[in-house]
């Protein structure tokens, strides 16, 4: 449906304008990985960077070719998430909800904390959690500076 808008969410770290985000989407070069052809973290001599993201399901240097394509045929944007965001939207659906969101869920949650007050009442909104957080309560932790 080319109604519908599709949003996805990318690790922005500690921030695009150094080396400590995951955000190829958006900070990467199209290159090659594993024999794919999309959007890497590389230098200017295509040698894979290090990246950085709170979560560890999104700490790599590159995205999928099927998402490569999503973003150049325009049909899906992709935002950068800052840890902090994350971080924040873990702790927010935790408490409200009840649910301990995976922190790779929680950079969408984060991004629709974002967009939604800016929302008509009438629009929909759906955001997929699709991992447990329970694994990411010692990282959550100490990023807190909590110990457990």
């Amino acid at each position: 449906d080319k109604d519908v808008r599709i949003i996805g969410s990318e690790a922005g770290g500690r921030g695009l304008d150094g080396v400590e985000h995951c955000a190829s989407m958006n900070a990467g070069s199209p290159g090659v990985l594993h024999g794919n052809r999309t959007y890497l973290l590389q230098n200017a001599d295509g040698q894979i960077l290090d990246g950085h993201s709170i979560s560890a399901g999104l700490d790599y240097p590159g995205v999928g070719p099927e998402h490569a394509w999503l973003r150049d045929s325009g049909r899906v944007e992709y935002e950068p998430i800052l840890d902090d965001d994350a971080l924040e939207a873990f702790q927010l659906t935790t408490r409200v909800e009840g649910i301990i969101p995976a922190l790779e869920s929680a950079h969408a949650i984060a991004h629709a904390m974002k967009i939604v007050p800016k929302m008509d009442k009438d629009q929909i909104v759906i955001v997929n959690l699709s991992g447990r957080g329970d694994k990411d309560v010692h990282t959550v932790a100490k990023m807190l500076g909590m110990e457990i």
